[in-house]
């Protein structure tokens, strides 16, 4: 984590963590993406034609502050990073303690009652 922070440079932690809150709280289905990453591809076809906001990390001008950030908001700074109605669900294949990421969740048949909750199907 710490090399991805050096990477990001100077920015405002409390801006970007901030923005990160908001981004969360405002958007039923959230991804965390950069636009070339595999697992990323892989959970934006999994999403498929679900309502969705994402943000690539690789265009967006704070990505790289964003990403530093996740590491101290969900302990990793890998992408996907994905949320559902304000709730971490990991990245494509993996997750937290509760979560196995979209696939997962996939696999054991609660995604689509997931965003179809959130008015996201």
């Amino acid at each position: 984590m710490a090399l991805v922070k050096s990477m990001a440079g100077d920015y405002d932690e409390k801006v970007i963590q901030a923005r990160i809150d908001s981004l969360v709280s405002e958007n039923p289905v959230l991804m965390l993406s950069f636009t070339t990453c595999p697992f990323c591809v892989k959970a934006k076809e999994i999403l498929g034609s679900s309502k969705y906001t994402i943000v690539e990390l690789d265009v967006d001008p704070d990505g790289k502050a964003i990403r530093a950030e996740l590491g101290n908001k969900i302990g990793r700074t890998s992408v996907p990073a994905i949320w559902i109605d304000g709730e971490y669900m990991g990245g494509c294949n993996d997750g937290g303690v509760i979560y196995s990421g979209l696939s997962g969740l996939q696999r054991d048949g609660t995604l689509k009652s997931r965003l179809e909750a959130v008015g996201a199907l």
